[in-house]
């Protein structure tokens, strides 16, 4: 099975093995935003409900970055706009870590979170050009494996450069982000479909694929179980994006000489786990639904964070953090692959702007609503509400798979009814 579950990432395009690469190297450095609240609450000195409405200023500014880059993506040169967007936000890095603990920081960081918002649906739209159905859901695994391969030494290296090196955090990202970009500018060109590429697609049965002439709202409207399949992984987003969260603070109250390295600790092993499981979990889920698959993720979130609530060792930690690892390596690549599937080819980057903003909202407010909930009450109580949210997640999964099972069945009845009144 091993073997086999490798085998899966042969044949594909040679473009998505460099992207693998390129994240890797990114990912190595990918320090800022994994340690920064513990920056912000050790360093700063910000409290709980400071640093969540700080957090939530810097995903909202992001929304008009997104929406204008989804406009763009389908316009003008993809490739461009990757490479502008994030060379900017490398240099606004480095530019941190000249400043230590200055409130300037923040600042900074709210400007990059705005010009670092056009990558996103530039990337997605790169990632669906490049590849098909069927080698689609090895692909972006692919592409998550190599970020976490990076990863699980990057935050390794972190939980230590940030006690005694906090500036190295600013420094190593910026850099690895300015390298990783080289590989882009020579073996990556644009990818924006052309007009023989689009009629190829719309002659094709790649029905959720196909060129949409209304505009982008039209669009989606038209895919309403995609619309409800976004809005449910927001809040399955507002679940797992509480790891970030709520777990360094509360490592930091159990351990507090410890704290920022347990933390890097466990999310070193998360990383491992990802790079060890990925192609394991992939090969034996591949036929199973992508929405069957992300319900099967939020049950391992509402064990996995759950448990941190009841129980206040350490252990406890490192168990859990194996249990909802692997729900996220399944619901990362499922929810993928489901909306490159249904994204028409000529809304690729509007269809990843908009559906990142919803995506985004729950991810977003999740800092925001637990900064506000923890003022009043204990870590432990945070964690319990993070897995009461996953249970109304799968709630919601559940019924959309069986709404669009039956609605599917509906369809193929009166397929079925016509091909037997034309053969009559």
């Amino acid at each position: 099975m091993v073997i086999k579950s490798f085998k899966q990432y042969s044949g594909l395009p040679k473009e998505i093995y460099i992207l693998a690469i390129q994240r890797f190297v990114n990912s190595l450095g990918g320090f800022v935003y994994a340690f920064l609240t513990l920056f912000l609450s050790k360093r700063l000195g910000l409290q709980e409900n400071v640093i969540g409405t700080f957090m939530l200023i810097c995903s909202l500014v992001g929304i008009p970055g997104s929406l204008i880059s989804g406009h763009l993506v389908d316009k003008c040169n993809r490739k461009t706009i990757l490479l502008v967007s994030r060379t900017l936000s490398a240099f606004i890095f480095i530019i941190c870590g000249f400043l230590g603990n200055s409130i300037t920081v923040v600042y900074l960081l709210i400007i990059s979170s705005f010009i670092s918002s056009f990558s996103g649906p530039a990337s997605g739209a790169m990632t669906a050009d490049l590849t098909t159905p069927e080698n689609r859901k090895q692909s972006f695994s692919l592409l998550y494996l190599g970020m976490n391969v990076g990863l699980a030494f990057g935050f390794t290296i972190a939980g230590y450069l940030f006690e005694n090196y906090t500036r190295w955090i600013f420094w190593g990202d910026g850099i690895t982000s300015l390298l990783s970009l080289l590989l882009v500018v020579f073996y990556i060109k644009d990818t924006r479909p052309t007009k023989a590429q689009i009629k190829e697609i719309n002659e094709s049965d790649r029905e959720g694929e196909k060129e949409e002439k209304g505009s982008v709202v039209t669009a989606l409207v038209r895919r309403p179980f995609l619309l409800g399949f976004v809005i449910i992984s927001s809040v399955i987003g507002f679940v797992y994006n509480q790891h970030g969260f709520i777990m360094p603070l509360h490592l930091e109250e159990l351990f507090p000489d410890m704290g920022a390295k347990y933390f890097g600790n466990v999310m070193a092993i998360n990383t491992m786990i990802v790079v060890v499981f990925t192609p394991i979990i992939m090969y034996c889920t591949r036929r199973i639904k992508p929405v069957v698959n992300v319900a099967i993720a939020t049950l391992t979130y509402i064990v996995g964070f759950g448990m941190m609530g009841l129980i206040n060792e350490l252990w406890v930690f490192f168990v859990a953090v194996f249990i909802w690892t692997t729900g996220e390596i399944i619901a990362t690549t499922n929810t993928g692959v489901y909306i490159s599937n249904h994204s028409p080819v000529n809304h690729r980057g509007r269809f990843n702007s908009i559906i990142g903003m919803i995506q985004a909202a729950g991810r977003s407010f999740a800092p925001f609503f637990m900064g506000m909930f923890l003022v009043s009450h204990s870590n432990s109580q945070g964690w319990i509400l993070t897995g009461f949210v996953a249970i109304i997640a799968f709630i919601m999964l559940y019924i959309l798979f069986t709404t669009e099972k039956r609605h599917n069945e509906n369809i193929d009845n009166v397929q079925e009814l016509l091909s037997e009144k034309e053969a009559s």
